[in-house]
């Protein structure tokens, strides 16, 4: 049976399949700032490569470099930090990142490229989901424990997530193919939540419900939050 927090985020997720949706070019979502200035090389890694993983912080100390030489010591430095086995020839973290960019560019590439789509954007950062109900021409989609549902006439995805270590929880999620060209958006409704400092645009309104487990439904916003 689904906790609260699962629940919390199909309430989110399924919140009128028509309403804007988050993640994709032009979304508030991408804040791409001041990286006209820098090379090729550094501008891929850093709009690309890094995108959802880079800290906010990390993102102004490297746009705000002077010299290729600062930058090679940044991003040597930004993959040391994350390597979960210092001091052995492999770096896992640098490795799996790449593995994963790989993937989205494979399954999920679709008139853009894979890692740019909602669905890449969310493998990369999460890893591969612990289910996906996939329903190709809509349908009925009923939650886990016969929490709610909905039908949709559109082709629409549902990843669940039992644990994400980047979350710290449980998540379930809804893509939405809604114009029939391939490119699943996710459904959120989380535009309007700031990312609090140090939080990573993109992971926080992906995954940020405050709940109140007394209540039915999705929560009021917490204390400073927009209503």
């Amino acid at each position: 049976m689904p906790d609260a927090q699962e629940l919390w985020i199909v309430a989110i997720a399924l919140t009128g399949l028509a309403a804007p949706v988050a993640g994709q070019p032009g979304s508030p979502l991408d804040e791409p700032g001041v990286t006209w200035h820098l090379q090729a090389p550094y501008k891929g890694w850093l709009d690309e490569d890094v995108r959802d993983i880079i800290t906010p912080e990390e993102r102004e100390a490297f746009v705000r470099m002077a010299t290729d030489e600062e930058r090679e010591n940044f991003i040597e430095s930004f993959w040391m930090r994350r390597d979960p086995t210092p001091g052995t020839p492999s770096n896992e973290y640098k490795e799996e990142q790449y593995r994963r960019i790989a993937y989205a560019n494979d399954r999920y590439s679709s008139g853009i490229p894979g890692w740019k789509t909602d669905r890449g954007r969310i493998y990369i950062v999460h890893g591969p989901p612990d289910e996906i109900e996939s329903h190709p021409s809509g349908g009925e989609y009923r939650a886990p424990g016969g929490h709610g549902g909905f039908t949709a006439s559109v082709p629409f995805e549902v990843w669940r997530y039992r644990w994400s270590a980047v979350a710290c929880r449980a998540m379930l999620l809804v893509f939405v193919d809604a114009d029939a060209n391939g490119v699943y958006k996710l459904r959120t409704d989380l535009d309007r939540d700031p990312a609090p400092p140090g939080r990573n645009t993109f992971l926080w309104r992906t995954v940020w419900p405050p709940f109140d487990p007394n209540v039915s439904g999705p929560a009021a916003p917490a204390p400073g939050q927009p209503s």
